[in-house]
């Protein structure tokens, strides 16, 4: 029996797809000066100018038409003085984004053929900007949470509710990305309830 794809023909990226696309490190340095700077034009830090910058042959850098100052398209990103290969890092990407259950650190690594401490690396740093699509630049990342603490409800299924005394409501908010380079903060506090008002007002504050 023939499975009916889920997915429209549109939207679908496959493997094969993200070979064609990324086929070896030098496209995926491109892709990313063009996610940049694209054309490659940005302002000179010594001209003072925008000028068109083209690439140094065996190096990441990119360099000035006019005066050779150099520019780095990975610099500021997770990918700044890596050693493992761009394309793996753009494979580990693509299998972080297109899985609808999640990868573990330990997949990574036996789909890429890294060791496991790179796997790891990678795999951390690609979820830390995971959702930094909408983030304003200069601002930080707040990741938020609410649970329920406390000991198991007898003969109660799910979630607590408002009025169960076993029960404490708690929120946890963690600052990721400080522009400063200092470790972020958390806060771990208790809250009355889970209901939106609650939750907000403590996001706000």
């Amino acid at each position: 029996m023939k499975t009916k794809q889920s997915i429209p023909k549109e939207l679908r990226y496959t493997v094969r797809d993200f070979d064609r696309e990324f086929p070896n490190d030098d496209v995926c340095l491109q892709y990313m000066k063009e996610q940049r700077w694209p054309g490659g034009i940005t302002e000179c830090a010594k001209c003072g100018l925008e000028r068109k910058h083209h690439r140094i042959v065996g190096r990441t850098a990119y360099s000035c038409d006019y005066c050779g100052t150099q520019i780095y398209p990975l610099a500021g990103t997770i990918f700044e003085k890596t050693t493992t290969p761009l394309k793996t890092w753009f494979y580990a990407m693509y299998l972080m984004g297109s899985t609808r259950c999640g990868i573990s650190a330990k997949q990574i690594q036996r789909e890429t053929r890294v060791t496991y401490k790179t796997a790891w690396r990678m795999f951390k740093q690609i979820r830390s900007v995971h959702s930094d699509e909408d983030k304003l630049e200069g601002s930080t990342t707040v990741e938020v949470g609410e649970m329920y603490h406390g000991g198991k409800c007898r003969g109660h299924r799910g979630r607590a509710t408002p009025d169960d005394p076993r029960k404490t409501a708690v929120i946890g908010l963690l600052e990721r990305n400080r522009r400063d380079g200092r470790p972020g903060r958390v806060i771990a506090k208790t809250i009355p309830d889970v209901s939106k008002a609650t939750l907000h007002g403590a996001v706000r504050e």
